[in-house]
């Protein structure tokens, strides 16, 4: 299980949120591996659950989306009309199956690889919040 956050982001256009902090970190399924990339080391099904907060310059779309090995995930999208000056909210959930051949019942050669995107505006006094669990 891993749980990350960051608090007082500013975030440009069309860019991974970053993780600055680990509150959790247990086991070795899943781990933070830069500041903006979560590694899935081990074959199974994973919960991921996204939350957060991001203040718009004016009053547009505002998204933030699961990305897993370069590729939009369309069910782990949260989208909304941000309102200038406004703190908005956004999260999600969804599961990731790691099914690769690349791996065997003790780890990945190859990790499946996890970011959260922004969507086309510029976010600050942004927090993001993460936590991705192996459920089986």
């Amino acid at each position: 299980m891993l749980q990350a956050y960051s608090s007082n982001l500013s975030v440009a256009a069309n860019t991974n949120f970053p993780f600055n902090n680990v509150t959790v970190d247990k086991g070795c399924a899943e781990k933070l591996t830069a500041p903006a990339s979560i590694e899935l080391e081990k074959r199974g099904v994973y919960l991921v659950e996204v939350d957060g907060y991001g203040t718009a310059d004016a009053a547009t779309l505002v998204s933030a989306q699961l990305y897993v090995n370069g590729v939009a995930q369309p069910q782990a999208l949260s989208t909304f009309t941000g309102v200038s000056g406004a703190a908005d909210t956004f999260s999600f959930k969804t599961l990731v199956q790691v099914t690769e051949n690349n791996c065997n019942c003790n780890c990945c050669s190859s990790p499946t690889v996890l970011q959260i995107r922004n969507g086309a505006t510029a976010l600050t006094d942004a927090h993001i919040n993460v936590v991705v669990t192996k459920i089986c």
